[in-house]
Formats: C-alpha cells, structure tokens, sequence
C-alpha cells in the first residue's frame, strides 16, 4: 500500500464532520456584532500602527531561531568530527571534508527528490488552497444570507464607518 494513499485514509478518520447547525454569528446580537467588528478595526490601526516594530520584532525573533539553529548544527558538526577523528584517526582537515562531502550528498540526494515531488506538491497546495477558499466563501456566504435585514445594513454601516476612520487617519 502507498504511503499516500495510508495518509489519505488516515485524514479521512479524522475529518470533521459537516456542521449541521448554523453558525453562531447568526445568533449574536447586534451589540456583539458591532463590538467583533470594532475589535478587527483595532487591529487592523494596532498593526498599521507598529508596523516597523512588528515587523523588527519579527526579524529579530527569526535571526535568533537562526543563531540556535547555527549553534546547535555546530554542536553536531563537532560531536562528528571528534567521533571521526577518534574511529578513524584522521587529522582534522580530512574529518572536515569527510563531513562537507556528506553533507553536499545529502543536500543533492534531498534537493533530487524535492525536484521529483514538486509538481505533485503544487498541484495539492493548489488544489488545498482552493478547496479552503470555496468552503470560506461557501461559509461567508451562508452566514450573510442567515442575517436578518437590519443587521446587515448595520453591518455594512459599521465596516463603511471603520474603513472611513482609517482612511481619515491615514490622510491626516
């Protein structure tokens, strides 16, 4: 049996089921829907805000996960080195290339097989992506036509008031 077709069968047990119920935002007042919408409004000003000091913060996170990712692979180089260095008495040098040549075979073994799986890997992120972009519409879609009349004018009313607050600001 493939492996693929393994993993198919095993997401398919753990699939969620298809949800019977309507959503829970067709039961919210309008006072919690005005509040959810204010809320991402929020947002969207704190992020537009400190933009630079995420986006630092980010970096910075990024190059220490690097420089742990670079001790630790300096760590095992090591611990390889010695290991060579003591089963097959070899001067430091020649440890050295043994690894790098190692290392080169993996990285070109890796690197062929992620050339073969490609487009396979493509066209099921494509084919994932989609499927999530038909069942978000799809969701959207049942949710606006679930609300009453009202609350949908009120709901257009408080994203039109939003985005007019932030374009006023942005303008200023």
């Amino acid at each position: 049996m493939k492996l693929s077709s393994l993993l198919d069968k095993t997401a398919r047990l753990f699939r969620k089921q298809a949800i019977t119920r309507p959503p829970d935002q067709q039961y919210e007042t309008d006072r919690q829907m005005l509040l959810r919408v204010a809320r991402q409004f929020a947002v969207l000003f704190i992020a537009i805000i400190l933009f630079d000091d995420i986006f630092g913060f980010v970096a910075e996170v990024l190059h220490f996960i690097f420089e742990l990712l670079h001790l630790f692979i300096e760590v095992i180089e090591g611990f390889i080195e010695e290991v060579l260095e003591h089963l097959l008495h070899t001067g430091h040098h020649a440890s050295e290339t043994i690894i790098v040549n190692t290392v080169l075979i993996i990285m070109i073994y890796g690197l062929y097989r992620f050339y073969r799986a490609s487009p396979r890997l493509y066209r099921r992120i494509k084919r994932n992506r989609l499927a999530a972009w038909l069942r978000y519409k799809r969701r959207k879609t049942r949710q606006w036509r679930a609300r009453p009349r009202k609350q949908k004018i009120k709901l257009i009313a408080a994203y039109t008031a939003g985005t007019a607050l932030l374009l006023f600001w942005l303008t200023l």
